[in-house]
C-alpha cells in the first residue's frame, strides 16, 4: 500500500491529530508499506516549518523504522505525473507523482485527501473511514 505524505507525517509529527487514527488503521493493513522520496522531502518541509531543524533531519530515519520502502523519483514517475496534472487540474505537483508511485506500482493510496477520488486508476484508503 502507497503513504501519502499525510499518513506518514501523522505518524513522525510528535503532535498531530491523525496520529492515533491512522496507526490504528496501519496495524491492519497486511500489505508492504511505501511511499516516494518526495514523501520524505515533504515532510521535511512541514517539520521544519512547524516543529525544528532536527526534527526535520530525522525524516529518513524514522520512515525507516516504520518499515516502510522509499521509491524513487525515476522519469517514468515524473512522465506519469505530468500527464496527472495535464488531466487533473486540481492536483498538485506532489500529489500528482504520489498518484503516479501508485499507479504505477498498482498500489492502493491511504490519504485523507479526497481529491485522489477523481482521479481513474486509483483506489483510496480513507483512514478516517472505520
Amino acid at each position: 500500500m502507497y503513504l501519502d505524505t499525510d499518513v506518514v507525517l501523522s505518524q513522525i509529527k510528535p503532535e498531530d491529530w491523525l496520529k492515533d487514527i491512522v496507526k490504528r488503521k496501519l496495524d491492519e493493513v497486511n500489505e508492504k508499506l511505501r511511499t516516494s522520496a518526495i514523501t520524505v522531502v515533504e515532510c521535511q518541509i512541514v517539520l521544519l516549518r512547524d516543529v525544528s531543524r532536527s526534527s526535520a533531519l530525522k525524516v529518513t530515519e524514522d520512515v525507516e523504522t516504520m518499515g516502510i520502502e522509499i521509491l524513487p523519483i525515476t522519469m517514468e514517475v515524473l512522465k506519469k505525473a505530468t500527464k496527472l496534472l495535464n488531466k487533473y487540474p486540481k492536483l498538485n505537483i506532489f500529489d500528482s507523482i504520489h498518484l503516479a508511485h501508485a499507479i504505477l506500482e498498482g498500489e492502493k493510496i491511504m490519504s485523507t485527501d479526497r481529491l485522489f477520488d477523481e482521479v481513474k486508476g486509483v483506489e483510496r484508503i480513507d483512514p478516517l473511514w472505520i
